[in-house]
């Protein structure tokens, strides 16, 4: 934990991110499986700054942004359950490569950083790979659907970082008292945790997924308090 480097004082963490980062997580991957064995994964954040939390506009706020999930994840289940339920056909879906690496296509939409506002957000319709991971969960056999994720610091800083239309892809059996169910609190605190790891706070997280593009719709809406 906290590392320390030295680098150029032009240097800024997306100039870690595009050179540093991917040596770094490969060298220490290696380095740990040579002597221990097994499958590593390993993960650099940098900051430049002791404190992440203490300015809205700086570079490690960005780092705050999770590596987004397929929603989906949370609802998935074992091969050997019903074959017609929303968790063995989800299950399925989540072990298509072809979706796979669509839905991590989606870690490459850019985020915007309001400063006035301190609010960094995520538009997932503007982003192409939102259309590739669409296109490859219809192309899986899978059903479509967005979640808006809304998260803010409660405590006063007045942070906040909004996901809109974030995609996933589920089983087509699968319905809204489903989503209600099963991914309620996984896919909040997921985020929630993810974010406070950068940025020290009180953070909350309300998820609101949709099966349709009409959010009057209200068989098609489901609100995650």
């Amino acid at each position: 934990s906290k590392m320390p480097g030295c680098s150029g004082t032009s240097c800024t963490i997306s100039d870690f991110n595009t050179m540093a980062k991917g040596h770094m997580e490969t060298a220490f991957q290696d380095g740990i499986q040579s002597s221990s064995g097994g499958t590593w994964s390993c993960t650099a954040t940098a900051s430049l700054s002791s404190d992440s939390s203490d300015d809205m506009s700086s570079d490690a706020v960005l780092l705050a942004v999770p590596a987004i999930p397929d929603p989906s994840l949370f609802m998935a289940g074992s091969i050997g359950e019903d074959e017609g339920s929303c968790e063995a056909e989800t299950g399925k879906l989540m072990m298509d490569a072809g979706l796979n690496t669509a839905m991590e296509g989606l870690n490459s939409c850019e985020h915007n950083v309001d400063e006035g506002s301190k609010t960094v957000t995520l538009d997932f319709p503007s982003c192409d790979a939102t259309a590739v991971a669409i296109t490859a969960c219809s192309t899986a056999g899978g059903m479509s659907y967005t979640v808006d994720m809304a998260c803010s610091e409660t405590s006063g800083s007045g942070r906040s970082i909004d996901y809109g239309k974030l995609p996933g892809c589920a089983g087509t059996s699968c319905t809204i008292s489903d989503f209600n169910t099963m991914q309620k609190q996984m896919l909040e605190t997921y985020f929630q945790d993810e974010i406070k790891k950068v940025i020290p706070g009180t953070w909350s997280c309300t998820a609101t997924a949709s099966l349709s593009s009409d959010p009057s719709d209200d068989e098609a809406i489901l609100s995650i308090e």
